[in-house]
């Protein structure tokens, strides 16, 4: 009986979590962030054409997800965790490190880059933290 009771509380505490959901402007079934207590989770953004150089790319990718962001009232400051997918066949890892320091500066948030064939030149989400 103890042990259901422990389930019940854990479950009580789960759905009292504040989560909110930001919707995508695409058609597609996913959103672009979530929102859970203070933590903002970005789903992988892109860049919004691929017919233009690989640099814009990589600066459209970041714009898209600083939208994103502000849509739940924070910056790229707030960002404390990124993934990084990159084709290296077109983007070199300098170069997305020199579009990159664009717009973070030190302290940096914690980074993990891989390396992929996906439709997307460069692909990348975000977890931020909301201000007080």
């Amino acid at each position: 009986m103890r042990l259901i009771f422990e389930c019940f509380i854990i479950h009580k505490k789960r759905s009292e979590t504040m989560k909110n959901f930001i919707k995508s402007d695409l058609p597609l079934a996913y959103s672009d962030a979530v929102i859970v207590d203070k933590l903002i989770f970005v789903a992988g953004q892109g860049p919004d054409r691929l017919d233009i150089p690989v640099r814009e790319q990589i600066r459209q990718t970041i714009e898209n997800i600083e939208k994103v962001l502000a849509k739940a009232n924070a910056s790229l400051r707030n960002i404390i965790k990124i993934t990084v997918i990159l084709n290296y066949e077109k983007i070199s890892p300098q170069l997305f490190e020199d579009v990159y320091k664009e717009f973070f500066e030190e302290p940096y948030p914690a980074r993990t880059v891989f390396e992929s064939g996906i439709g997307f030149n460069v692909q990348i989400d975000a977890i931020a933290i909301k201000d007080e």
